[in-house]
């Protein structure tokens, strides 16, 4: 029996699974109170023979959230260890991608756009399977409007765009809504079937599970400001965090 997390986003998904089939399942918006919601959600499913039957620990790994990245990452990496349990990490974005190609129509590319920062975008280009067409990058919106505009220049090409990125920029992607062949998706959360086929071919190697960010969080490029507001210079907020985390 596998638990499944989510946190990457502004909605939390805990599935619990055993041979490819959800026995149980939590998914609710919670931006902000992931910490409060997650904890309570997971102990539930785990009620009753779940936590005895549990054999392994799945978490999504980001692009994503800081904060809830590390939230679900840490709490899956105590249950691993307290209970020693394996512990794999999924990929946020092919976990959208899969969603988008099982929809039900046939897109030659998808391109997943998710919430990075104000007008920046996680982005990733994939082919039917999926299959990874570029790198996760940490792109400006507009620079990822074009990239994808210069894909769809070829009329045959049918592609879609899905993820919080487009809600978040909608302006920025709006022009792209009038290319006839290209679709924006409503698909802003991994279908459980999603979650679950990637959960099945993952490898259960951790913990640790590393996160995968594709940037600095907004403390660490904003550390010389906040540093000041507290009466310190960069280096001195630098040699702080260092000893905190010794």
């Amino acid at each position: 029996m596998i638990l499944i997390v989510n946190t990457a986003e502004e909605t939390l998904q805990a599935l619990l699974v055993q041979d490819g089939r959800v026995l149980d399942s939590f998914q609710e918006p919670c931006s902000g109170r992931m910490n409060e919601v997650m904890g309570p959600a997971v102990e539930r499913l785990l009620s009753g023979p779940g936590l005895s039957s549990l054999t392994a620990l799945a978490c999504v790994r980001g692009p994503g959230s800081f904060t809830g990245l590390r939230l679900g990452l840490a709490y899956c990496h105590g249950l691993s260890l307290a209970r020693e349990l394996p512990m794999a990490g999924l990929d946020h974005l092919p976990l959208l991608a899969d969603s988008a190609f099982e929809a039900g129509q046939t897109f030659d590319e998808v391109h997943v756009l998710t919430h990075s920062r104000t007008a920046r975008v996680y982005h990733q280009a994939f082919a039917p399977g999926p299959e990874a067409l570029s790198p996760p990058r940490d792109l400006t919106a507009q620079a990822a409007c074009d990239l994808i505009a210069a894909r769809a220049d070829a009329p045959a090409r049918k592609i879609a765009l899905l993820g919080t990125g487009l809600r978040r920029n909608a302006a920025a992607f709006a022009p792209l809504a009038d290319l006839g062949h290209v679709t924006l998706m409503d698909l802003e959360v991994p279908s459980q079937q999603a979650l679950v086929r990637a959960a099945q071919v993952a490898s259960y190697d951790g913990p640790p599970v590393e996160a995968c960010y594709l940037r600095g969080s907004d403390a660490e490029e904003n550390l010389a400001a906040i540093a000041a507001g507290r009466g310190l210079s960069e280096a001195e907020a630098l040699a702080r965090m260092e000893e905190a985390m010794k």
